[in-house]
């Protein structure tokens, strides 16, 4: 009797031991996916938010007369230019699909910037345009993020 309430607590012990190593490489998986989706989260507020800053450096230029068009011409460049990095950020960290609504955003926002520097007025047809092509771009990025974060489940 004595080997086999040996062998019983043994086995026990052994079973739970391999849960407990189960479940905590499942928490540390789960946390580690969390950690993941905050980061994202987090970068896609950021990069969102340079867009945004970017376009609104655009329609000030375009709606505010300026005697010196060259400090409005560098501040829409500016504006555009801390977009750069977290563009490259988020195309090592997003998954594909982001990445392309990234891009896409990013070149439609750069056509506007060109327009703007350009001289063109808010009521020109360029300058519609273009804005109507940044806002469905920009729409695209942030449906495909929200896709990603799965707040769209």
């Amino acid at each position: 009797m004595e080997w086999v309430s040996l062998a019983s607590t043994i086995v026990g012990g052994g079973i739970a031991t391999a849960s407990a190593g189960i479940l905590d490489q499942r928490r540390w998986r789960r946390e580690r996916g969390d950690q993941n989706t905050e980061s994202r989260r987090s970068l896609y507020v950021s990069y969102l938010a340079a867009l945004a800053s970017a376009r609104h450096a655009c329609r000030v230029a375009v709606r505010e007369p300026d005697p010196d068009p060259q400090q409005h011409r560098r501040a829409v460049w500016e504006a555009l230019e801390a977009c750069t990095s977290l563009r490259y950020e988020l195309s090592i960290c997003a998954p594909r699909y982001v990445v392309e609504k990234s891009d896409d955003s990013f070149r439609r926002l750069r056509d506007l910037r060109d327009v703007v520097t350009d001289g063109f007025s808010r009521d020109s047809n360029e300058y519609v345009t273009g804005r109507r092509r940044y806002d469905r771009a920009y729409q695209d990025l942030r449906d495909a993020m929200r896709k990603d974060l799965g707040a769209d489940a």
